[in-house]
């Protein structure tokens, strides 16, 4: 197998080559790139010291879990979900909160600070006061604001090896404002300070600088690609010329001779790479041009997105497959002589003793062609297969010449026993 994986090599670095130097490229950009960006704004967050002196005494319990399910719960579930900046205030069934109480916080109070998903809730039972006096008791529910006490404070020395940060959360600071219109920093730089000072699951990337808190806000920067590459055209050529030459050094050693009888001579071969290169070559071309237009947004100058799929296609695709036909049919060689039949075929080497010999006969090989969109079986050779009284198996490929048939018939005349000359050389003459 390594002459095919040297002939797929060889092939598909010479048809790179040729297709860099001799076919044409654009060498300017056009294009529009998205990049992922954050942008870092001013969070309002509750502080704590004020929630402790509004609610001196009150425990503040995070219901953020499964226990708080819209199943068990549906009217709280409502209540909690549409709690926020923009709907402040609600009231739900007091006897689910009341549930909910005695069955997750372990007791039933009239007053108390839960949060749910990093929203502060102040519940309390009492009357809804929009209901008038004689309305029976509800349980009220406050919305104060977003909590969290895990965030992180940072300090200057913590931010010291992400300078954009620092530059955009000090410009933040002397603006007074959240306004994010110059406080982009690169996602990259974001993701290593994440990584190193933050708990996303947590504190969701947001941090306390002091005093003040600060969220990321992603999105994605549009990147116009314009302007001519210069030195792309000779840097193809050159990389074209370094694969050109590897390529053909790998391919002179693809047509060496072995001993005894090449079933197909190095003619055959070199016609049968042509072949393979007449396909490889705009395959190549189409390569070449996703590849520039992936990496460095240089439009191909053919445009056609169908082409140039199936131009990877045909590339990694038919080298590999056309390689291995002509490696099998172009490595094969016999030699027969006063004790035997000797094949070397692609990947092993055999034989059979005359006197081990059972039977010599042709088998037919087909390949499936496609005739209007069926396949159809079409004879690709007729081999010459023998076999041992032990069962081996010695098969060898119908040359593509008349001359080497004539050759290997001849060689089986003179060093077959005579008790099988004669029938031997009656099999062969209908080859």
């Amino acid at each position: 197998m390594g002459i095919w994986l040297r002939r797929v090599c060889a092939l598909g670095l010479i048809s790179l080559g040729m297709a860099l130097i001799f076919l044409p490229f654009n060498e300017t950009r056009s294009g529009i790139v998205e990049k992922e960006s954050v942008s870092l704004q001013k969070a309002e967050l509750l502080n704590l010291d004020e929630i402790d002196t509004q609610f001196p005494g009150v425990e503040i319990t995070d219901i953020t879990g499964p226990e708080l399910n819209p199943d068990d719960y549906p009217d709280l579930w409502r209540v909690f979900m549409d709690l926020g900046e923009d709907w402040t205030s609600d009231s739900g069934d007091l006897n689910e909160w009341k549930r909910f109480q005695n069955s997750v916080l372990k007791g039933i109070s009239k007053a108390r600070l839960v949060v749910f998903r990093e929203g502060l809730v102040s519940a309390t039972i009492g009357k809804d006061k929009k209901a008038g006096k004689d309305a029976p008791e509800t349980a009220l529910f406050s919305y104060l604001g977003r909590y969290n006490p895990n965030i992180k404070e940072l300090t200057e020395s913590d931010l010291t090896d992400y300078p954009a940060i620092t530059r955009v959360v000090k410009r933040l600071d002397a603006s007074g404002t959240g306004d994010i219109g110059s406080a982009t920093i690169s996602k990259n730089e974001w993701d290593r300070m994440v990584d190193r000072y933050l708990e996303p699951l947590v504190d969701s990337q947001t941090f306390n600088f002091k005093g003040t808190f600060y969220e990321p806000e992603f999105g994605w920067d549009a990147i116009k690609m314009e302007g001519r590459i210069s030195g792309l055209r000779i840097t193809l050529k050159v990389l074209g010329v370094i694969s050109l030459l590897i390529g053909f050094l790998l391919l002179r050693r693809l047509y060496f001779r072995k001993a005894g009888i090449m079933v197909n001579p190095r003619g055959i071969a070199i016609f049968y790479d042509v072949i393979t290169l007449l396909v490889a070559i705009p395959s190549a071309y189409m390569i070449i041009n996703t590849v520039l237009s992936k990496t460095m947004y240089i439009p191909p100058i053919i445009d056609d997105d169908y082409m140039r799929l199936m131009g990877i296609f045909l590339f990694c695709a038919d080298i590999p497959i056309l390689s291995l036909f002509t490696s099998r049919f172009t490595s094969q060689s016999v030699e027969i002589d006063s004790e035997g039949i000797h094949v070397d075929s692609l990947g092993e080497k055999c034989s059979i003793r005359w006197d081990s010999l059972d039977s010599m006969d042709f088998s037919d090989e087909y390949v499936l062609v496609f005739r209007l969109g069926i396949p159809i079986p079409r004879q690709l050779q007729k081999r010459l297969t023998l076999e041992s009284k032990t069962g081996q198996r010695v098969i060898i490929n119908e040359p593509q010449l008349k001359s080497i048939k004539r050759q290997i018939a001849l060689r089986f005349e003179q060093h077959a026993p005579n008790h099988l000359r004669d029938e031997i050389k009656q099999l062969l003459a209908t080859w």
